[in-house]
């Protein structure tokens, strides 16, 4: 197992606010329950200052969720150099409201030496409320 899976798999049931990832990971302080190689889950509270206009989860907010869980997903490969999202398509297909519990899950489809391709959900009771991929490139830059 690398160091950076290990490191993860020590944070399951620890808020991502408390494990000095990124500023943003920090922010918006999801719950990691699964990790493994390539694939991670981490549940969030919809807070009410995530939402747009109509009370819903705005989308914006959904793909800063999406993203984040990808790239710490990436950075579960144990790659020595980080990786930064070049693509994002979402696929808007429910919603969720200020109070709910939701999972944001990302698995990793394809490993390249300079380009990760990676699928990810958010889920609210199981029930399929966003999709999304992504395509990560090699910035050279030095994991932490």
């Amino acid at each position: 197992m690398n160091k950076n899976l290990a490191n993860l798999k020590n944070c399951i049931g620890k808020s991502t606010n408390d494990e000095g990832l990124g500023a943003v990971s920090r922010w918006i302080d999801g719950t990691l329950i699964y990790a493994e190689e390539g694939h991670l889950k981490i549940t969030f509270k919809v807070l009410d200052t995530w939402l747009n206009p109509a009370k819903t989860l705005h989308g914006g907010m959904a793909a800063t969720l999406i993203d984040d869980v990808m790239g710490m997903t990436v950075y579960s490969l144990g790659n020595e150099v980080f990786f930064s999202t070049v693509s994002l398509n979402l696929d808007f297909l429910s919603f969720a409201l200020a109070g709910d519990e939701i999972t944001v899950e990302a698995k990793v489809i394809r490993k390249g030496i300079s380009v990760i391709n990676i699928e990810g959900y958010i889920y609210k009771r199981n029930k399929l409320l966003v999709k999304a991929t992504s395509n990560l490139v090699s910035s050279g830059k030095k994991v932490f």
